[in-house]
């Protein structure tokens, strides 16, 4: 026996080693009480004492209240840890109305309940004892059959490259080992454990992969299969990390993110690899969505295809969410975002307008202004308008940026409109008088139509002032024959 034994020991043991999984104070145990879990809690039981490891082990078993036998594999797993000395939580959910709640199969319910159960006793005994890991009884078999699922149903590098050994707190000590040898091992030590009957009906997907396509392949093509599957999912870890560690540098130069808005630049995305720019893209998609399920490969070359396409374009994704073309950025955002933006705004712009006559501005007259005003390819919300009337004394040099701007005061009509767009308004654009309509300002600078009719504007009749964000007109410069000077301020 002992024979047999020691090498499938030292398999595992080198496993744990290499992965570093057991650099912890605490050791939690995810026991069913099947075969998988019953060795893994045994190999790991014996590896703390063999290597005088100060670790304090848990088992954790859920009972998910659905199968018959529920009970009987909740007192086995009661009378296993007692002769084996070892603490034992029991957890009792109700996984029918779990699934229910949160609209998701039985089966994945449970799995969605045992890993909070879990990562909650993690967070306890961290706060306590320090350091916790969680020890789960996947193998080389769970590893091919999950890899299978993910090829069926269509996947990325990430599906290929499987489960991975160490995720977070979560350590999988028996992915060395295929499930032959687990039951060699149970046998060999004349471990008891539970059966769930529910895994040979050939029904359920994952059954059916496992009882059905992998013997087959076993059998018909070769015999190494699952170890050959679970090789590749191991070199695709590597290739994986290497697409996530570049898509991570990249992130920061291709991604803005305004509350719920992304914006993807597009000079940034198109210098990537194409490889690189969908992981992006796929990224966004599933922070904007807030999910990752129902996020597909049609999805992302959808998005990337916008590059390609002229500004104004618009597709429409999964959770409501559209991809929108701009000048310089595809924006991602909820439609209901973009739908009561537009909704709110266009209230705003047909039925305010504020009329000034010059000879009430005063020092620090302030002019409130509820709508959304554009400033750099988005909308922004503004506090109000500053009008001051001050002498020929200020060096214009010190009040003139990106939000405020000097007129000379006597050359201005006898009143100021502060609105959005109208038909007709345009610029004077250079010293001799020339000017041109401010639909072309808009074209010239690539100023998307839908972010147009929220420019705000400083007018005198049609004539335009400032369209703050875009221009100001050279009508009313300040010059040394300026006598008063007439500053306009927009405050954020």
């Amino acid at each position: 026996m002992k024979l047999f034994l020691r090498p499938m020991n030292s398999k595992v043991n080198f496993f744990i080693k290499e992965n570093n999984m057991l650099d912890c104070a605490n050791l939690i145990v995810g026991l069913s009480g099947g075969a998988d879990s019953i060795c893994l809690i045994s190999i790991l039981q014996d590896y703390i004492k063999d290597n005088n490891l100060d670790i304090n082990l848990v088992a954790v078993h859920v009972n998910h209240g659905i199968r018959e036998n529920a009970t009987r594999d909740e007192n086995f797993v009661k009378s296993f840890c007692k002769k084996r000395n070892i603490k034992l939580i029991v957890e009792k959910i109700d996984c029918i109305a779990i699934a229910k709640e949160l609209s998701l199969t039985v089966e994945e319910a449970g799995r969605y309940k045992r890993y909070e159960i879990f990562e909650e006793l993690a967070s306890k005994l961290e706060k306590e004892k320090g350091k916790t890991r969680i020890a789960v009884a996947h193998h080389m078999n769970d590893q091919a059959e999950t890899v299978l699922m993910n090829i069926a149903r269509g996947t990325s590098f990430k599906g290929l490259r499987g489960i991975k050994p160490v995720r977070d707190r979560i350590i999988r000590p028996l992915l060395c080992l295929k499930r032959s040898e687990i039951e060699d091992y149970i046998k060999e030590n004349s471990l008891d454990y539970v059966v769930d009957e529910t895994n040979f009906d050939n029904e359920y997907t994952r059954n059916a992969i496992r009882n059905i396509v992998i013997p087959c392949f076993e059998d018909k093509v070769n015999s190494n299969f699952v170890e050959n599957l679970s090789a590749m999912a191991t070199r695709m870890q590597l290739v994986e990390d290497f697409i996530e560690n570049t898509t991570k540098k990249a992130w920061e130069k291709v991604v803005v993110i305004e509350s719920d808005i992304f914006k993807i630049n597009i000079e940034e995305l198109k210098k990537l690899e194409e490889l690189i720019a969908n992981n992006i893209i796929y990224k966004v998609l599933s922070l904007a969505a807030k999910a990752k399920k129902d996020i597909y490969e049609v999805n992302v070359r959808e998005v990337y295809k916008l590059l390609e396409l002229e500004t104004g374009k618009e597709i429409s994704l999964p959770y409501d969410l559209i991809a929108k073309k701009s000048y310089d950025y595809i924006i991602v955002k909820k439609r209901h975002i973009l739908e009561a933006t537009i909704s709110n705004q266009k209230n705003v712009q047909e039925d305010y307008k504020i009329h000034l006559n010059k000879k009430d501005i005063k020092e620090g007259t302030i002019i409130n202004w509820p709508g959304l005003v554009y400033y750099k390819n988005e909308l922004i919300k503004i506090k109000g308008i500053k009008f001051s009337l001050v002498d020929n004394k200020i060096s214009i040099k010190d009040y003139e940026s990106d939000y405020a701007k000097c007129f000379d005061y006597d050359k201005i009509k006898s009143s100021i409109d502060i609105r959005y767009r109208e038909i007709g308004d345009y610029l004077v654009v250079d010293a001799l008088g020339h000017s041109h309509k401010l639909k072309k300002e808009f074209i010239n600078r690539k100023i998307l139509s839908e972010m147009r009719k929220s420019c705000l504007l400083i007018c005198q009749e049609s004539e335009c002032l400032w369209a703050f964000g875009i221009r100001r007109s050279l009508q009313a410069l300040v010059d040394d024959n300026t006598r008063n000077v007439l500053i306009v301020e927009i405050l954020l």
